[in-house]
């Protein structure tokens, strides 16, 4: 799935519900299964940035002390975004 064809899919799904095609016999996934459904060995294209932040957050990503404290806050970005953080309104 190209990054174009994931920014389209919830006007895929709208479009296909207009079609009155009856969804009623599939189940909605929980959480859960929704996470299992994110490939594993997928990787997504990065791009870096700088960005800065408040230390304490900063402190707070580091605290393992150890390496990984950006894929935390991407973790934790991505996190946000699934569970439709409304980042507008910050």
């Amino acid at each position: 799935m190209t990054k174009s064809d994931s920014d389209d899919f919830p006007e895929k799904v709208a479009e296909l519900k207009k079609k009155e095609i009856d969804f009623s016999d599939i189940p909605e996934m929980t959480e859960s299964e929704a996470l299992e459904l994110y490939p594993r060995n997928w990787k997504p294209v990065k791009q870096a940035i700088s960005v800065r932040i408040d230390s304490d957050t900063l402190e707070w990503l580091k605290q393992p002390r150890e390496a990984g404290y950006q894929k935390r806050l991407n973790a934790a970005l991505r996190w946000a975004r699934i569970h439709g953080c409304p980042i507008q309104n910050f």
